[in-house]
């Protein structure tokens, strides 16, 4: 299984993290570089990956990822595409975040303690 930390440069990896307690829309314009940049067939392979997952398409739908979408993303085709681009970066986003295990860095408002993460 290939992770997507292997995925991207490593200094977008290293980071990912600090960019989710302090989100700047240049991290968001660098991470959407980085994705370009990547490999197709290391990103496809990676995002395949991820929809083998046996919670998968829930995640997918819990991102805001519409039915259709999921199933191109899943086919692994036109993952840089303009119109999926926004897909493929919030998959992106949630892998390297549960194999960084940065979800568990989170400060998380009290206010939204009982919501699930």
């Amino acid at each position: 299984m290939l992770k997507m930390i292997d995925v991207l440069e490593q200094s977008l990896v290293q980071n990912f993290t600090h960019s989710l307690n302090t989100h700047t829309s240049q991290f968001d314009e660098l991470f959407n570089q980085g994705i370009l940049n990547a490999s197709d067939s290391a990103l496809q392979k990676a995002v395949v990956s991820f929809f083998n997952r046996a919670d998968a398409i829930e995640s997918a739908q819990a991102l805001d990822i519409s039915a259709e979408r999921i199933q191109a993303l899943k086919a692994g085709t036109a993952l840089k595409d303009d119109q999926y681009l926004a897909d493929t970066a919030k998959i992106v986003a949630l892998c390297l975040a549960l194999e960084t295990d940065a979800l568990t860095q989170l400060e998380i408002s009290d206010c939204l303690q009982d919501f699930p993460v």
